[in-house]
């Protein structure tokens, strides 16, 4: 299983093919991304199950990794 944590995500496109390509062999933790629109999408898609549900950071300044 390959975990990540998607940064500067936009509407998660990367997260998207890696999760069509690897199937149940990949999982986003979480997302970082500051543009609200992206964050939108991310939700929406996350909601409908294109996407893992996962945390959204608004801006990586302030992302705590530990």
């Amino acid at each position: 299983m390959i975990h990540a944590l998607s940064l500067a995500a936009g509407i998660g496109g990367i997260d998207l093919g890696l999760r069509l390509a690897l199937g149940e062999g990949y999982q986003t933790l979480a997302y970082c991304e500051i543009d609200p629109f992206c964050q939108d999408v991310l939700i929406r898609r996350a909601e409908d199950g294109w996407l893992d549900r996962a945390p959204i950071w608004p801006d990586l300044r302030t992302f705590d990794g530990t």
